[in-house]
């Protein structure tokens, strides 16, 4: 794995000299599709939670023959529909791989212009591979050193600037950003494999070069007067220190990331660091007073592996949850997943939260109960117990998952657990234990207090989409109690200040016989009872919205608590969500 920037993990709260709005329409984060673009069976009545739709261009059907383009044709005219259903999109060029096939009989030609290679652009082959989704294929690439090449690629990169700056307002303003494919797709690598001719071989600083000077060709292609007039998205996965120093450098206003492992599922290695990574640059580009965004997509293994296809509409659920937890402001979901009602909770979801970025501005906060099994937590899961502590002892994820059976928690496929996150997506079924996977809630703004101290996870309680994680009390241990902490910014504490009194939504499971209480810090000092609940053993998930008029939720109850579930009974109730909305949001 290449270096990557790697700083102490902080939040601050950033003044900005531009705000987002500024760069970016207020609605434009949320839900948008991936794959091909159709009016008839993308738009608002069939795909009510989508706010846009990608343009994604292949430059072999981009500029068929030398030097004459389609932009009319596949650009305007996408436009032209998507202003219509008052979409927004982005564009982006798949440049390889430029075969899939490649026979003495056929070539299926993919992405590159064949007339590139007639040119003398050297064609790379390669062994075969298997894709994501399980299927071997033999990829053939251009190689993308070659001085020709170079040529004819800026060339249509400049071309595509030069063009969509020439459209008119009401068209170029659907445009969020431009995101740069380099290599293969829209992956910041320039292959898939290693060619089997190694003079093709190019090494990480080559590619580094390239890339960053893909990047100036965009950013002059994108610029009036020098000033740039699209965003620049880049794939987070290959950027270096070199890359990201560049952006900071370089790129005004908005500086955008994609970043795949936070939008294929959930339970994805390694996820610890990348986090903190992430939010470390998300950070410094703020710090420069600039807006961050990030995308990234989820693929057809939603119907393809056992761990979403199982249950689909539990998958997305969770999926939105982690990818709102790690920041991502787009997310792109396969279009036909878009058009299926039962899908529709967590796109709402998603679209909910993906623009509730900082704390003083955001009108949510939640806070998603679950518990997390990291194996490579040496402290939680002493290796004398569970097992010798390396990312490949299969064994020790089944001792873990195993020893929280009696809580719903399971390893279908650990062979799966022990690879990077390519190969944890395609696990066969629910693995709940993983290596440096993210151990706590899913949260923005709210977060748990002391979790596994005070409460204990539960996994696998239903088929509901709330039903593959959830937190409980645990009465014969002593835990009957789950405290809450609310940013300090998300509310003025000078009540005087405030514009918004406060709701407080709880989603609970009904099953669980029993009964428990809300607690808040009131603006008299005190924790005063907003509610009580007695379950009536149904089993079902209910929910329940209470308004406090009086509430400061400044830390005033015990743990520094804003807020308090506590059990009022004998039994261990169980919880999903608990969400704090100030009263004059739209919901």
């Amino acid at each position: 794995m290449r270096a990557k920037i790697f700083l102490t993990l902080f939040f601050s709260i950033v003044f900005f000299d531009i705000q987002a709005q500024d760069i970016f329409p207020e609605d434009a984060w949320g839900v948008y599709t991936w794959g091909s673009y159709d009016p008839d069976l993308i738009n608002p009545e069939k795909t009510p939670n989508v706010k846009g739709v990608p343009i994604i261009l292949k430059w072999a059907d981009l500029e068929p023959e030398d030097g004459k383009f389609k932009f009319d044709k596949l650009i305007k005219t996408k436009l032209e529909d998507l202003e219509k259903d008052n979409y927004y999109t982005t564009i982006m060029v798949w440049i390889a791989f430029s075969t899939t096939e490649v026979t003495m009989k056929d070539t299926t030609w993919a992405f590159t212009p064949s007339w590139l290679f007639k040119e003398g652009v050297p064609l790379v082959k390669f062994p075969p591979t298997v894709n994501p989704l399980g299927k071997t294929l033999t990829r053939y690439f251009p190689y993308y050193l070659d001085q020709t090449y170079k040529f004819y690629f800026h060339r249509m990169l400049e071309e595509l600037g030069k063009y969509v700056l020439s459209l008119p307002s009401n068209l170029r303003n659907r445009i969020l950003f431009v995101q740069s494919a380099e290599g293969s797709t829209g992956d910041g690598q320039p292959y898939k494999g290693e060619p089997l001719e190694s003079k093709y071989n190019i090494s990480s600083d080559e590619w580094d070069d390239f890339r960053v000077e893909t990047w100036k060709v965009l950013v002059k292609a994108f610029s009036r007067d020098d000033i740039l007039q699209v965003p620049l998205l880049t794939n987070y996965d290959s950027n270096g220190e070199k890359e990201y120093d560049w952006m900071i450098s370089n790129l005004p206003n908005a500086i955008g990331i994609k970043n795949g492992m936070f939008s294929h599922g959930y339970h994805i290695s390694d996820a610890q660091e990348r986090l903190v990574n992430f939010i470390n640059y998300r950070n410094k580009v703020e710090e420069q007073g600039k807006v961050f965004f990030a995308r990234g997509e989820q693929d057809a293994e939603y119907k393809t592996y056992g761990w979403s296809k199982r249950n689909i509409p539990q998958g997305f659920y969770w999926s939105a949850l982690y990818a709102t937890h790690c920041g991502l402001t787009m997310w792109n979901i396969p279009w036909e997943a878009c058009t299926q009602k039962e899908n529709f909770p967590a796109f709402d979801l998603f679209n909910r939260y993906a623009a509730q970025i900082h704390a003083p501005t955001a009108n949510f906060a939640f806070c998603a109960l679950r518990s997390g099994l990291d194996a490579s937590d040496t402290d939680r899961f002493p290796e004398s117990v569970y097992g010798k502590a390396v990312k490949s002892n299969q064994q020790r994820y089944v001792n873990i998952a195993s020893a929280f059976s009696q809580y719903g928690a399971q390893m279908a496929d650990p062979e799966k657990a022990t690879g990077g996150g390519m190969i944890n997506r395609k696990r066969n079924g629910y693995n709940d234990a993983g290596w440096k996977i993210l151990p706590g809630n899913y949260e923005r703004h709210l977060s748990q207090i002391d979790p596994e101290e005070t409460s204990i996870g539960w996994w696998n309680i239903d088929k509901s989409i709330y039903g593959r994680f959830a937190r409980g009390f645990d009465y014969k241990n002593d835990k009957n109690a789950m405290y809450f902490d609310l940013d300090n910014n998300f509310l003025d504490k000078d009540t005087s200040k405030q514009k918004s009194k406060v709701q407080v939504k709880i989603i609970y499971y009904e099953g669980d016989k029993g009964s428990w209480e809300l607690l808040y810090h009131a603006t008299d000092g005190t924790m005063k009872n907003a509610i009580s609940i007695t379950n009536t053993g149904q089993s079902k998930w209910n929910e329940v919205t209470i308004s406090l008029n009086d509430a400061l939720l400044n830390n005033g109850g015990e743990k520094g608590a804003d807020l308090i579930i506590k059990n009022k009974g004998i039994t261990d109730c169980r919880f999903h969500l608990i969400e704090v909305m100030k009263r004059d949001s739209k919901k």
